[in-house]
């Protein structure tokens, strides 16, 4: 709603506020009074539009172009040819390392922060010796991350302690269909009788049955969980 239609809700009744109702649906107002409110409001509408794009544009997630640009220089981290998505995941690895003391709760918290899940939806295993895995639902990520996955894994290597060495794996999920035949056996058993004619005492029949062996055909698939980088 703009600022116009506010304002004309705020007069008294001693006040012509027809125009509320046109204006409410997107019509040019008719009266004088409409009219001044119109051009005082679209003013205010533009103001607020702006201040709700600084707003949002303070989000890292949401910066793009020349403003992520200049909140990276603040973290020493420059563009070259990245773009905004990578952008960002560099800008937030350098916050983490900067912060991030490279134990086991860091490494969670640090993983689900750059791919943008709960820390809860990062699973991990102690692996000896001084090896940490940690593993990623796939269906929790967006595409955004997805994209980037390789890139923040490989990253993620400056925030582990020094000899600790990390594996990042993607848990997958894989369902498939086959149509599987079954055969029985079955015998058929055919009699014929035949009565010789007198002119033809000798008649001769053959009569071909055919056999079959029911196979049942097992196939097996593994599928193996991708490594997305390894930090050593």
């Amino acid at each position: 709603m703009s600022f116009a239609v506010d304002m004309l809700k705020m007069l008294t009744s001693a006040y012509n506020r027809t125009d509320i109702i046109p204006m409410e649906s997107g019509k040019a107002p008719q009266t004088n009074i409409g009219k001044l409110f119109y051009l005082a409001g679209w003013g205010f509408d533009i103001i607020k539009d702006q201040t709700e794009k600084v707003r949002l544009w303070d989000d890292i997630d949401k910066m793009e172009g020349a403003v992520l640009n200049r909140f990276g220089k603040d973290f020493g981290v420059e563009r070259g040819e990245a773009g905004d998505p990578i952008m960002r995941v560099m800008i937030k690895v350098k916050i983490i390392a900067m912060l991030a003391s490279g134990n086991l709760d860091t490494l969670i918290s640090s993983a689900a922060a750059l791919f943008g899940i709960r820390p809860e939806d990062v699973r991990y295993q102690e692996v000896y010796p001084a090896k940490v895995y940690l593993y990623i639902d796939e269906d929790k990520l967006d595409q955004e991350h997805k994209d980037v996955a390789g890139i923040i894994a490989g990253l993620m290597s400056r925030i582990k302690s020094a000899g600790v060495g990390t594996r990042i794996f993607y848990k997958t999920y894989h369902s498939q269909r086959r149509k599987v035949y079954l055969a029985s056996l079955v015998a058929k058993t055919v009699k014929i009788n035949i009565n010789p004619d007198i002119s033809d005492q000798y008649i001769s029949s053959v009569v071909e049955i055919g056999s079959g062996i029911a196979t049942l055909v097992h196939v097996q698939r593994a599928y193996y969980p991708q490594i997305m980088a390894e930090g050593k």
